[in-house]
C-alpha cells in the first residue's frame, strides 16, 4: 500500500505518524487524533508499546526528584576531658618534720590528689620519674626513696605524668634534700671555730645565727663581751654530735630546737689588759632551727668546768638561761 502521512508502508513497516499540523506525535501529547477504522487494528499494537513513553517523556512534566537520604542528626559523644591534679606533697616520717624536705637516705610519702570527669582514679595511669633517688609503688601514693649522698643541699625535682586515654596531665614537686647532721654540725664547728679566733669580727661569728631567733641577740651581746675582755690562745675543739629532731629540745637547760649539736672545747684566754691566764673546758651545745629551705643557729649554751684562772670567763659562759 501507497505511504501517507499517517499510515503503513505497503511492507507493514510503520510510517512517520503525524497529527494535523504536521507535528510528531513523539515527545507530545497526544492531540485526539483518529486513525482510519481500517488500520485501527494496527495502530491498536503500536500506541500500546509507544504511547506510554511518549506520555511519559512528553506529558508527564519534570520527572521527579529523588527523595535525599536522611542524615542522622544524633550529637557527638562528649571530648575526654584530662585530668585534674589538684596537690602533689611529699612528707617525711620524722616528727612535725616539715613537707617537701627530705634528709639523705630518707623515705619519703608522696601522695597526689587527682580527680577526672569520665574516668575512676584507680583506671588512670600515672608515671613517676626523678632524676635522682628511686620510686617505689604505684598508683596516686608512692614512695621516693632520696640519695644517699649529696654534695650540697640539693633540690630534687620530682616528676609525675597522669594518663587518661589521649590524655596527659604533668606535674612536678620540688623536694629540698639537706644532710641534716653534716650541716648543722658543720656551721657548729664553724661558729665556735670563729668564736676561738679573737680577730674575727662579731658579725663573722654571728653569720649562720637566725635574726629575731630567740637565742641570737643575747649570744651576740656574749660574743662582743669576750671580744673586748679576753684574747684566746689556744683551743681544742672536737667533733661535733649531731641529733635531729623537728620542734624537739635540746637537753642541756631545755633549749627548744629542730636539731642539737654538741661539741667538747678547751679554751685558753687571757685577761685584757692584765694578762690573766684562765683554762675552761667543757661541752658547748649549740641549737639550730630549719627555716627558710635551710638551717639556722639559733643558740649556744655552755656546759663546762673551770680548770685554772679566776673563772671569769667561766662565769660569763655559764650565765643564767638566756
Amino acid at each position: 500500500m501507497g505511504g501517507r502521512d499517517g499510515g503503513l508502508t505497503g511492507n507493514g513497516r510503520m510510517g512517520r505518524i503525524g497529527r494535523p499540523g504536521g507535528l510528531p506525535l513523539f515527545g507530545q501529547c497526544w492531540g485526539g487524533y483518529h486513525p482510519p477504522m481500517a488500520r485501527r487494528s494496527r495502530w491498536i499494537f503500536a500506541l500500546s508499546v509507544l504511547v506510554p513513553s511518549a506520555l511519559i517523556a512528553g506529558c508527564s512534566g519534570s520527572p521527579a526528584k529523588p527523595t535525599p537520604p536522611s542524615v542522622s542528626s544524633s550529637a557527638p559523644s562528649s571530648a575526654n576531658t584530662p585530668p585534674v591534679v589538684a596537690s602533689l606533697t611529699a612528707q617525711g616520717t620524722r616528727r612535725a618534720e616539715p613537707p617537701d624536705l627530705a634528709d639523705i637516705n630518707e623515705e619519703l610519702v608522696v601522695t597526689a590528689s587527682v580527680t577526672d570527669v569520665e574516668t575512676p582514679v584507680d583506671r588512670l595511669i600515672f608515671e613517676w620519674s626523678s632524676p635522682v633517688g628511686s620510686f617505689t609503688g604505684q598508683g596516686p601514693t608512692v614512695r621516693w626513696r632520696a640519695p644517699a649522698n649529696v654534695p650540697s643541699p640539693l633540690v630534687a625535682s620530682l616528676r609525675l605524668v597522669v594518663v587518661d586515654g589521649d590524655q596527659r596531665v604533668e606535674r612536678t614537686l620540688a623536694v629540698r634534700v639537706h644532710h641534716h647532721v653534716r650541716e648543722v654540725g658543720d656551721m657548729a664547728t664553724l661558729f665556735l671555730s670563729d668564736f676561738s679566733n679573737s680577730s674575727t669580727p662579731v658579725s663573722t661569728v654571728m653569720r649562720n645565727f637566725l635574726p629575731g631567733c630567740y637565742g641570737t641577740a643575747d649570744e651576740q651581746n656574749d660574743v662582743e663581751i669576750v671580744r673586748r675582755n679576753y684574747l684566746h690562745v689556744s683551743t681544742r675543739l672536737d667533733p661535733p654530735v649531731v641529733t635531729v629532731d623537728f620542734e624537739g629540745r635540746c637537753p642541756y637547760q631545755n633549749r627548744a630546737g629542730d636539731a642539737c649539736s654538741v661539741s667538747f672545747v678547751r679554751w685558753e684566754t687571757r685577761k685584757i689588759p692584765s694578762g690573766e691566764r684562765e683554762v675552761v673546758e667543757g661541752h658547748d651545745q649549740v641549737a639550730a632551727v630549719y627555716r627558710q629551705d635551710r638551717w639556722w643557729l639559733c643558740d649556744s649554751r655552755w656546759d663546762g668546768r673551770l680548770v685554772t684562772g679566776s673563772g671569769a670567763l667561766h662565769r660569763l659562759l655559764t650565765g643564767p638561761p638566756h
